[in-house]
């Protein structure tokens, strides 16, 4: 396979999901979330592709609503071994190693999905393209990246930590993790103002502190506004779409082939 030149964040993730390999059943709660209005039933009888699949958590639990069969990649081979283990028992399920720059499967998927990949990626118009093309027609393209609305405060701080961070290790990374989980699990105990703040507060120590790892470390992370994500399909051949502004702080986009 041709090796991408423009290596983004895939080592960094890799590093990730080898250190936190498990799926819970409150990846379920959060896939729903970020496809909505999209419906894991929505799965059932379908074929898809889920691109940057990580430990295949999302896979999963379309698979165990009767996907008719899938085929998920990512590009470190740490993560796809976690992912082909998490999966193992699905015999209709395919693990790829494979950069989303060189995924060339035309019309072949009902449903293509990608979850909180684009906007870690140097080329995000290249890489929908890519996706777009696998779909079948009439097949459904599911995206959800990071808001900018919403973000605002968020976004200003965390600038000022990544400063700092992506210049770190990521051994000292993960150590930083664990003590702002700390936290952030006791402030939950106090203030859940809203319903996500709520579901979050259910979260182990271990997964609050792999959410804000992940925060911490990217070397690629851009935060959109509404007009930037449409921007990105803005050459695609698409029938109709829908963008919404899931749990007022991400989107969600829903787009249909031609």
């Amino acid at each position: 396979m041709k090796k991408n030149k423009n290596k983004g964040t895939e080592n960094e993730f890799g590093y990730e999901w080898d250190n936190y390999p498990e799926i819970l059943p409150i990846h379920k709660t959060q896939f729903e979330n970020w496809i909505i209005p999209f419906k894991i039933k929505d799965f059932r009888g379908k074929t898809f592709l889920d691109a940057g699949c990580g430990i295949g958590r999302n896979s999963y639990w379309a698979l165990k609503e009767g996907a008719e069969s899938c085929i998920a990649f990512d590009y470190d081979h740490r993560t796809v071994n976690v992912a082909k283990k998490n999966l193992q028992n699905f015999k209709n399920a395919e693990v790829k190693f494979l950069s989303i720059y060189d995924l060339s499967m035309p019309n072949t998927f009902d449903i293509a999905f990608s979850i909180g990949v684009i906007h870690h990626l140097q080329d995000p118009k290249k890489a929908m393209k890519n996706l777009f093309n696998s779909l079948k027609q009439g097949g459904k393209l599911i995206i959800w990246v990071y808001a900018k609305e919403g973000n605002e405060n968020y976004i200003r701080l965390l600038s000022i930590l990544r400063l700092f961070t992506k210049r770190l290790p990521l051994i000292i990374v993960k150590i930083l993790a664990k003590a702002f989980s700390i936290f952030l699990w006791i402030i939950l105990r106090v203030f859940a103002s809203n319903d996500y703040l709520k579901m979050i507060r259910k979260f182990s120590l271990k997964h609050l502190e792999a959410i804000i790892f992940d925060q911490l470390f990217p070397s690629i992370a851009n935060y959109w506004t509404k007009e930037e994500v449409i921007a990105l399909i803005n050459t695609l051949k698409i029938k109709s779409y829908e963008l919404n502004h899931t749990n007022n702080y991400s989107w969600t986009l829903i787009c249909e082939k031609e």
